[in-house]
């Protein structure tokens, strides 16, 4: 592989352009046109500068902004397709060339990003508006060739390569371009970024979060709505939170808004959405019967389109906006991939080294699909256990399938904590069945929601004294402890344990643990941001320490000490060494706040939250939770708060004789309408033993409502295992109001119908 020196770069295309019938310039001309760059001189003084110096001296030259003609310019002010295509061979005649001809002639812009992106948006916008077809075709064809020699004959000297890089992107038909036998040209050119170097690729991020600033939204807009695909983001928009979903962080905004950022987010997200959605195609023409909606595909379906290097591309994206924040990351989620993925079949290809997986992008996935990734990996588990009990019992005798556990409701915590201290592991990887000792309930999973509710309600209360609520905040955290009892480290294990058989058997729990606790899961450094959501007035109380002046500072003589109730008892410990005698000045004051959200988030509760997550990883260290976001992971535990009852009433079966026109059915719609989010909660609890929304909404949820006999006093019923309401066929409104609040106020415990 050669690399082309600048002198040569621009003797190439200086011939080039004298062989050219309409070119009347000089080759010198030619040479300083391609950097974008006309003198205004007179012809004389032209030519008297030709003899003096050489075509690559004279190239070397830098003048000044008011001597320049832009390359759009120069391009817009041609009358004829002939000439504007001669001008568009040379400058695309390879990259360095291509790279050149576009410079950021402004010092201060020129900092954020060597190329001139304003010009490159007024060139594309020139040549299609004018829209001449020869012109269009032969900026493809041009495009493609010199995408082509980035692999062929490269130019790195002065990082020309990535700028030319940068160029291309600007087109708004770059992810569309296909070489003539077919396949797109686009992925090549996703390939030269991924062979750039590390600092050319961390520089290149840098670009992309700077360049657009530099277009107007006169030049910017005709390229978003090219790339109209993913929808747009607002920067302020929060992260995903608890209850929030991808959608909902997905606000719109005009193209004029866009973040330069999502600008080439959304490039690449075009290429991806697109060969997607013509896989889905092709896979519901191939399909036998009278499917019409698309079909889900695999990764491996899309190999030949070489869509991992596009996808690698935006994980180099993802990675940096990790770091930087310039955009919510749901403006990774991919919305085709989100809908066509075949989960059934890349679960088990993500398994496999050097397979084809959309699992190995989790950026692009969605809190909803990953949920579904997480509870297909459960049943391939559960069944690969279930099959081993089989083959243990022929040679050792009775085993039993399940993990069962039996347990008093007065006695929960007690009882499950004596029972999974005897399961081996690959007893908590088989299929949960729970059961109410003196109750008849069957558990088909409405009997472990509940439990899991109930045990989890006692787990956090004050009687066991491991966590604490936050008055404001409602939030528990580990109550802090210098030397905390065997029993309570046992208490915490159970408790990760139970969050994680919850994540593993899909049980939704109501629980109020900040995002600081995820992150931590996960291995993520939490900060003091984190604190505003665990204890906001603390948050704000240590955030006014760096608005006090030096002098007010030293009255409060304040060390680096903090006291905490540790079981009744008053302790002191010191957040740095020797803490007791360093004051608290205007000079430390960053890390007095530092050292003390890290005694709150990490010191304090060193031992507890160790057990906790040890027994939380003896669950779900394997799984795919390793791969969400701790916004994410909390949207899997605790669902999301949004009770939309409409998106309920949308997606509910009917079943027994009833429809969504039956009488009884309106009535029962337009009760629940009037009652209070408490009675909307206890009404899904009643009918499916869980008072929580999944992740994606009530849309999501399997909710039946089937006929229960004619009209009488019976109290409505539900099988919770298959979220089925039984419901009588009422005569009045005011009957069925009054059956129904009688039922969900008294729906605690199983009985057999």
């Amino acid at each position: 592989m050669t690399t082309r020196s600048r002198s040569q770069s621009i003797a190439q295309p200086a011939a080039h352009l004298e062989r050219t019938p309409n070119a009347s310039a000089t080759t010198h001309k030619a040479a300083r046109t391609l950097a974008g760059r006309m003198p205004t001189k007179s012809s004389a003084e032209d030519t008297k500068a030709d003899s003096e110096t050489s075509e690559a001296e004279d190239f070397e030259q830098e003048p000044s902004q008011g001597d320049v003609v832009l390359t759009s310019r120069l391009i817009s002010e041609l009358t004829s397709d002939s000439d504007i295509a001669a001008k568009l061979e040379l400058v695309f005649s390879d990259p360095c060339t291509l790279a050149r001809s576009f410079p950021q002639l402004d010092p201060v812009l020129a900092t954020k990003c060597p190329v001139d992106v304003t010009d490159v948006c007024k060139m594309y916008t020139f040549l299609f508006a004018r829209g001449s077809d020869e012109l269009l075709e032969e900026l493809r064809s041009l495009t493609i060739s010199t995408i082509s020699m980035m692999d062929s004959d490269p130019c790195d000297e002065h990082d020309n390569q990535m700028n030319a890089i940068l160029i291309l992107l600007l087109n708004p038909k770059i992810t569309e371009y296909a070489h003539e036998y077919g396949a797109s040209a686009f992925p090549e050119l996703c390939s030269a970024i991924l062979a750039l170097t590390p600092a050319q690729r961390g520089a290149m991020m840098q670009y992309f979060a700077s360049a657009g600033g530099a277009v107007s939204c006169e030049h910017r807009a005709p390229l978003a709505a090219g790339l109209a695909v993913v929808p747009p983001v607002s920067v302020s928009t929060p992260p995903l939170g608890r209850g929030m979903s991808a959608e909902a962080a997905l606000a719109g905004t005009s193209s004029e808004d866009v973040p330069p950022f999502l600008h080439y987010i959304r490039i690449f997200q075009s290429y991806i959405t697109r060969e997607t959605n013509k896989a889905a195609r092709r896979a519901a023409a191939a399909s036998t019967g009278s499917e019409v909606v698309l079909q889900k595909v695999g990764l491996s379906l899309l190999s030949t389109c070489s869509l991992p290097a596009v996808a690698q591309c935006l994980a180099l994206m993802n990675s940096y906006n990790n770091t930087h924040k310039l955009v919510p990351y749901a403006a990774f989620y991919n919305d085709a991939v989100n809908e066509h993925i075949d989960i059934k079949e890349d679960v088990p290809r993500f398994r496999i080294p050097e397979s084809l997986s959309f699992c190995s992008y989790p950026f692009l996935l969605s809190p909803t699909t990953k949920s579904e990734i997480i509870r297909v990996e459960s049943v391939i588990l559960m069944r690969t256990e279930l099959q081993d009990s089989f083959f243990r019992a022929m040679f050792s005798g009775v085993t039993c399938p399940y993990l069962v556990l039996e347990v008093r409701r007065d006695s929960l915590v007690r009882d499950t904590l004596y029972q999974l201290d005897l399961k081996l592991s690959q007893d908590l990887r088989k299929q949960l069945k729970v059961r109410f000792v003196g109750e008849e309930g069957v558990d088909e999973g409405g009997v472990q929601k509940e439990f899991f509710q109930l045990i989890v309600r006692d787990v956090f209360s004050s009687k066991y004294g491991i966590f604490k609520a936050n008055d404001e905040s409602q939030y528990h955290w580990f109550l802090p402890q210098a030397n905390p009892t065997p029993d309570a480290l046992e208490e915490m294990r159970l408790t990760g344990q139970l969050i994680g058989l919850a994540v593993y058997n899909a049980v939704i729990l109501d629980i109020h643990l900040p995002p600081a606790l995820y992150k931590k899961l996960l291995g993520i450094q939490v900060d003091r941001n984190d604190l505003r959501e665990v204890d906001p007035a603390l948050y704000h109380g240590l955030t006014q320490l760096m608005l006090l002046s030096a002098e007010e500072l030293e009255s409060l003589e304040r060390t680096f000490e903090v006291e905490y109730d540790d079981m009744g008892l008053l302790r002191t410990h010191e957040l740095i060494p020797n803490g007791a005698q360093t004051m608290l000045t205007a000079d430390n004051r960053e890390m007095f706040i530092d050292s003390y959200v890290d005694f709150l988030f990490n010191s304090s509760c060193a031992r507890q939250f160790a057990e906790f997550k040890a027994g939380f990883d003896r669950i779900c260290n394997m799984s795919y939770v390793r791969f969400m976001r701790p916004q994410e992971l909390e949207l899997l535990v605790c669902g999301c708060s949004d009770l939309d009852f409409g998106a309920l009433e949308g997606s509910t079966i009917y079943d027994g004789g009833y429809s969504r026109d039956a009488q009884v059915i309106k009535h029962f719609w337009r009760v629940v309408g009037e009652f209070s989010d408490e009675l909307k909660r206890k009404l899904l609890f009643f009918a499916t033993s869980s008072d929580r929304v999944p992740i994606g909404g009530l849309s999501k949820l399997h909710f039946v409502i089937a006929k229960n006999g004619g009209d009488s006093d019976r109290l409505p019923t539900s099988h919770t295992c298959f979220n089925v309401l039984l419901l009588p066929e009422y005569s009045t409104i005011d009957k069925l109001r009054e059956r129904l609040l009688t039922a969900i106020h008294n729906s605690e415990g199983f009985g057999m119908i």
